[in-house]
């Protein structure tokens, strides 16, 4: 969301024309006349981050979440000064009330952030705090691979032997293979009669299909962004050869490989019970809504999770693996980066 524009302010250069020559006698206006320079108040959606406050209104003004903090806060510019305000520290500066639709308002910007880096005042609230949907887009590629992994499953239960296909050509080599459709077709009418389904079966699952695609889409999409976090182990491995004299560089980079273990083996495992949860594509189909929610749970767990990552990612993609100051200070960054969320302390207690 935070690629969308700045709400508009509505002003227009309607004032700028010329003034007539001879001004007119001004004409007293009725007692119940608006001022002539009054409009309505826009009315306040549910669906976006319509605040009443003049402070949200401020031009620039976007909510984040504080690197060092981990708190949300609201960043204005107040002349040539920009600030940025805890949520408390808002509300006792500019008086906003515990009860009031701003307060409310601000606790779903703070549930917001876990699915997007930055919000603005007037921007629709995320779609997973709404009905669910996703609030980021995936590519087409993502909705091939997930539509080839379903329909691998279908295959597999009509088969009977289990079909495992990791490339993505594949997977879509398979789809438009006539024996897949043909076997699809099988495979529908078994589930049919299992879900004792009668009249239009087909489109009925075609339709359920197609809604599991997108929902497993995005998950695809992450786990492709997720191995760009793989990619920086090996990119690790590339840096001790270029400053294999550097005992300190390569001894940071080696601590650095062992905290890369930790997060990795946990996603992997996430991304294990979202293949699980539609592995037997009958159960998945029979408790369709249940199978949905879960796979949701998911990809918002993970999105939350890839947010933290994003900067490094960008930063390592951008990068070149090659000796240069640039690298050096990526290396550290990313050290602290890793050793900040992932380095086991001990607790010594005296006895």
């Amino acid at each position: 969301m935070s690629d969308l524009p700045d709400p508009e302010t509505g002003s227009t250069d309607a004032d700028a024309t010329a003034a007539p020559p001879v001004a007119a006698p001004p004409v007293a206006a009725p007692p119940d006349a608006a001022p002539p320079d009054s409009s309505p108040a826009a009315p306040m959606r549910d669906t976006h981050f319509d605040f009443e406050h003049k402070v949200f209104s401020l031009s620039g003004a976007f909510f984040c979440i504080d690197p060092s903090s981990k708190q949300p806060v609201l960043h204005i510019l107040l002349g040539d000064l920009k600030a940025a305000l805890p949520f408390n520290t808002l509300m006792e500066s500019f008086d906003i009330k515990e009860d009031s639709r701003d307060a409310k308002l601000l606790d779903v910007v703070e549930k917001g952030l876990a699915y997007v880096k930055q919000i603005r005042p007037g921007e629709q609230i995320p779609g997973e705090l709404l009905d669910g949907r996703a609030s980021w887009s995936v590519e087409e590629k993502h909705r091939t691979i997930a539509r080839g992994r379903l329909t691998v499953q279908l295959v597999s239960s009509i088969s009977g032997t289990e079909m495992i296909v990791v490339k993505a050509d594949e997977l879509e080599q398979i789809v438009e293979d006539p024996q897949t459709k043909q076997r699809v077709k099988a495979a529908f009418k078994d589930i049919a009669a299992k879900l004792g389904l009668k009249d239009n079966y087909e489109q009925y699952l075609t339709d359920r299909i197609e809604d599991l695609t997108q929902e497993l889409s995005y998950i695809e999409a992450l786990r492709d962004r997720f191995n760009a976090i793989r990619a920086i182990s090996g990119k690790l491995t590339r840096l001790t050869q270029i400053y294999r004299t550097d005992r300190t560089l390569c001894n940071e980079v080696a601590r650095m490989q062992g905290l890369l273990g930790k997060p990795l083996k946990d996603y992997d495992a996430i991304f294990e019970q979202a293949d699980a949860q539609t592995g037997e594509i009958f159960g998945a189909l029979k408790a369709f809504d249940t199978t949905v929610t879960f796979v949701r749970k998911i990809r918002d767990d993970l999105r939350a999770r890839l947010l933290e990552w994003e900067d490094i990612l960008q930063a390592w993609d951008t990068t070149p693996v090659e000796k240069s100051t640039a690298i050096e200070q990526l290396q550290k960054q990313t050290y602290r980066f890793l050793a900040n969320r992932f380095m086991e302390t001990k607790v010594w207690i005296r006895k």
